[in-house]
């Protein structure tokens, strides 16, 4: 079993509003995160929440997906991902983080993620260099609960580093954050120069 844990607790301090619920073309990038997700070979899909709880329940009406709220949003991304870890099937092997403002990581990548992580066994699965997504076998489940602060699984994957696996990415895939106003507007020329997904 493989889960899927997309983090979408933060603040967007520096968008200065809340960037999962930006438009992009007729939906949010939150949801096209999660219709991605939806369409992946994953076993569930769990979002969590935090500065913008209700708002992103709300956009997310009808979604097949759980919900976990991260009340200590504002520590950092850390608390996200340890959020997202205590609401995961004890039944998962593998967990794979996905970021709520990378709208063109496609299907087709997250399963190719989950693909290797099952045919190696490797511990650690990303995809590029870039970090996101990544996806953890499930004995980090008590170390990602410990997690703290702003550094998220970089240490675990820094610890990991001669046992990690990254794949490499399929040709459209596109891992770009979405923290600023100019990346929006890049993000919104690359999402209206591709005609949509």
């Amino acid at each position: 079993m493989i889960s899927g844990v997309i983090l979408a607790a933060g603040l967007s301090r520096r968008m200065g509003c809340p960037k999962q619920l930006l438009q992009l073309g007729n939906k949010t990038l939150l949801e096209h995160v999660v219709t991605h997700a939806l369409r992946a070979r994953l076993d569930e899909v769990i979002v969590v929440t935090g500065a913008y709880r209700e708002d992103i329940k709300q956009a997310l009406e009808g979604y097949a997906v759980n919900f976990v709220n991260n009340d200590r949003y504002e520590e950092g991304q850390g608390t996200s991902l340890a959020a997202g870890i205590s609401a995961v099937s004890p039944k998962a092997k593998g967990i794979l983080f996905l970021l709520a403002d990378q709208p063109f990581v496609c299907p087709e990548m997250m399963n190719r993620i989950s693909d290797a992580f099952l045919e190696t066994g490797a511990p650690i699965v990303r995809a590029g260099a870039n970090g996101h997504p990544v996806l953890f076998a499930s004995d980090f489940r008590e170390q990602l609960l410990q997690l703290r602060g702003d550094s998220g699984g970089r240490q675990i994957i820094e610890k990991m580093k001669n046992k990690l696996l990254t794949i490499k990415p399929c040709p459209y895939f596109v891992s770009l954050d979405i923290d600023t106003p100019d990346q929006y507007r890049r993000i919104l020329a690359l999402y209206t120069g591709s005609q949509g997904f």
